[in-house]
Parts: structure tokens; sequence; C-alpha cells
């Protein structure tokens, strides 16, 4: 079995590859973006006989310059991660999962003065032993 905390655990993890700070729901810095970093939400579970399934938004977060996206590390972070998140399959706790990308999108928020990438992935968790 595996729970929503070790799905963000993994996801975290899956990150590393960026060489950006890694923050999960409820441990994330306040006040305005100045270094890039990954916010990763994990959503509700939803179990099914086979599979259960999470979706997962990791935000690729990039401070603004003057004002405005800086679209070319918003893009070169975009297609790394539609590269690497296009179809994981492991092992955690003798259960299988397996993810991939559900949707990319690149989204602005004015409050933290930075636009990310938000890639939305599909996790599902084999539900029979």
């Amino acid at each position: 079995m595996i729970t929503t905390t070790e799905v963000g655990n993994i996801i975290c993890n899956d990150c590393r590859i960026f060489g950006i700070p890694v923050y999960r729901f409820g441990n994330i810095p306040n006040g305005e973006l100045k270094d890039e970093r990954i916010v990763i939400y994990v959503k509700s579970l939803t179990p099914d006989e086979i599979w259960e399934s999470v979706f997962v938004n990791v935000n690729l977060c990039v401070p603004d310059k003057r004002g405005k996206a800086e679209l070319v590390r918003l893009g070169e972070l975009e297609r790394i991660a539609r590269e690497e998140f296009r179809s994981k399959t492991s092992m955690y706790d003798n259960t299988r999962y397996t993810y991939s990308v559900s949707s990319s999108s690149i989204e602005e928020d004015s409050a933290l003065k930075c636009h990310f990438v938000n890639i939305r992935l599909k996790f599902d968790i084999l539900n029979v032993i």
C-alpha cells in the first residue's frame, strides 16, 4: 500500500534531477519568490478495484525578471519535465506504481511575482496482491 504522503515523497525524490529546491504543500516558504523552486501538491486518492489513482501537481516556479516571465527558462523546464515524467513505473514498499504526464501548462502567480510550469501527473498504485 502507498499513501498520498508516500506519493509526495516519491515525486520529491524524482524531482531531484532538476537541481532546484523542492517543497511540499504545507511547507512552502512565504513571500515573493526570489529563486527557482518546485512545489508539489498531492490531491485525493481515488480507490478502484485494480488501480488506485491520485493526481499530483508539480509546479516548477521561476521568478519574473523586470515583471516579465522568463519564457526560455520555463520552456526548458517544461521540456525536461515532460521527458522525465513521460512514463515511470517502479516499486515502493513492495507495491507497484506508475505515473505519467496528464497535462502541462505555463501559469502565473502575480502575488509571488513568478510564472510556473504546471505538470499534472496521474499516479496509479496497483491495488492487488
